[in-house]
């Protein structure tokens, strides 16, 4: 941390609101219509100029100096995220000391801004401004960057929290979860049907219609009928993240996800609760197995790309579901709440997403025989089948490929860290070049950490695990690189160290990939 002038921070505010408003995109409740600001002395920015939400005293969304903490969390106003800037010493130091708010709150992300920034903060003090301007030009690319870095200094740093909204005080039985985008002519009949069941079912329920920014009276129709409980997203983000919205907020022991359209109808529930009661965490409702019933069909051409689309889905992530895309599902609470809490298909490949995370997890899922009719004015046009396919084949593929692009760049780091100190302080003997080799390493190590969470996995970790298994493969490399320059290189010839040294790229690759994947950035519980 680097205290920052007035004049600079002033200059660096439009890019920090940028930066604060894609937090509260990724981690805020899509419900939310109501923010707060209580901004440190110097920074000034209107959040709501940016993003369709509505200024408020008690708001959903608080945004604050790390030293207002305490008007955060005041138990009249206890906002659903809490994004806390530290730009000085002080403010940076009671946010590592507040890194749980208490039992109701989780930290989401932490991380430093301003790294870029650091080698050039001298010019701060050119004349005519002109420091400050190139300075917040240098910020400016490394907001456009946060996505893809995860950094570990900087001259400020950020915090999201989230709040806690599950309550086992008030729960229910059961929570049916709908989703609906632009469905005021539709919804009405099933949402009758729904309600009428859970009644004579005399069970303990409610239903949250999710509307994912429809542009209809699709919530004002919901709302009429008396008890569903209508969640308004403030854009359209997908059905994933309209059904990841609808989990987070329910409060049922078991969490039913529907179609608004009611191709399976509610009656199928009971299929999928006897499931639950046999010990499976997941029950998914199928048409392609022994046992459904499909009354009204699609026509030949979505048949088949339904078919064929399921085939990739099994084939590519290995999973033994013959059905993964039908809309009626039924999870037991927290394992929904694992399945959906970091959802990257936001969209309609969410399914597949969460049953390979529940194949991860060891969940116990089980697949029903539904009935399922065919239903006039579908949103799954055959333009949306093909973007499913396009979210498998990056879900599937895009770690890896990533991963690669990553590897690619980190190795050229590796390399020049190696031959610059070559050029600086000579070959020397076989000792030297293994303390290059290493010094290279840690400095490729930090950027491959920045990028493999901020860009590859877009997850946060810990850098002790990240850094373990870095060792692991280093020693592993080490011990090959010094091997054959011992036995093959003994005059310590440049081509040949470098051609050794990128023998163990394969191997490292590797080692690297699986333990980064599988331990370091594995699905969070």
């Amino acid at each position: 941390m680097l205290p920052l002038s007035p004049d600079l921070l002033t200059k660096l505010a439009p890019y920090l609101a940028k930066l604060t408003v894609r937090l509260i995109r990724e981690h805020a409740p899509r419900s939310i219509s109501t923010i707060a600001q209580d901004l440190p002395q110097g920074i000034d920015f209107d959040l709501t100029r940016l993003i369709p939400l509505h200024p408020a005293q008690n708001a959903d969304v608080f945004v604050a100096s790390a030293d207002r903490l305490a008007r955060a969390i005041q138990p009249r106003n206890k906002p659903e995220l809490i994004v806390l800037l530290a730009i000085t010493r002080d403010a940076d130091r009671l946010l590592q000391e507040n890194t749980t708010l208490a039992a109701h709150y989780e930290l989401r992300e932490q991380f430093y801004f301003g790294f870029f920034t650091l080698p050039f903060l001298w010019i701060r003090w050119l004349p005519y401004g002109i420091g400050g301007t190139v300075l917040a030009k240098i910020f400016s690319l490394e907001i456009r960057l946060h996505p893809y870095l995860h950094l570990l200094s900087g001259v400020g740093s950020m915090a999201v929290f989230a709040r806690r909204r599950t309550r086992e005080s008030d729960s229910v039985a059961v929570t049916c979860v709908i989703p609906a985008y632009n469905e005021a002519a539709r919804l009405p009949r099933y949402l009758t049907s729904v309600i009428r069941y859970f009644k004579t079912r005399r069970l303990s329920h409610e239903i949250l219609v999710v509307d994912d920014g429809s542009g209809d009276q699709t919530a004002k129709v919901a709302a009429a009928l008396k008890p569903v409980r209508v969640l308004k997203l403030y854009e359209n983000f997908g059905k994933g993240a309209a059904v990841r919205e609808g989990i987070m907020h329910a409060r049922g022991h078991v969490i039913l996800v529907s179609d608004a359209d009611g191709s399976t109808p509610i009656a199928d529930f009971s299929r999928l609760e006897k499931a639950l009661a046999s010990e499976a965490d997941i029950a998914i409702g199928s048409r392609y197995v022994a046992g459904s019933d499909i009354g009204i069909r699609q026509n030949f051409l979505r048949r088949a790309v339904s078919r064929v689309g399921n085939f990739l889905i099994r084939m590519l992530l290995e999973l033994k579901y013959r059905d993964t895309q039908c809309g009626f599902k039924l999870f037991e609470r927290r394992a929904a709440q694992y399945v959906f809490r970091n959802l990257a298909n936001t969209r309609f490949g969410f399914d597949f997403e969460v049953l390979k995370k529940a194949t991860v997890l060891g969940l116990n899922v089980a697949e029903i025989p539904v009935t399922w009719n065919n239903q006039d004015g579908s949103k799954v046009t055959l333009k949306q089948t093909f973007r499913v396919l396009s979210e498998l084949l990056r879900f599937r593929f895009g770690h890896l490929m990533k991963f690669a692009v990553v590897g690619v760049f980190n190795t050229v780091v590796d390399f020049s860290i190696h031959n610059l100190l070559i050029w600086i302080w000579g070959r020397g003997d076989g000792t030297r070049q293994l303390i290059y080799m290493v010094i290279a390493f840690l400095c490729a190590n930090i950027v491959a950490f920045s990028l493999h969470s901020g860009y590859t996995f877009q997850r946060r970790a810990a850098y002790g695990r990240f850094f373990l298994v870095s060792v692991f493969t280093l020693t592993v490399a080490a011990l090959m690189f010094h091997g054959l320059n011992m036995i093959y290189n003994p005059e310590n010839s440049i081509i040949w160290t470098n051609l050794f040294k990128l023998s163990t790229v394969i191997v490292s690759f590797v080692t690297n990939y699986f333990g980064y994947k599988f331990w370091v950035y594995r699905y969070a519980i």
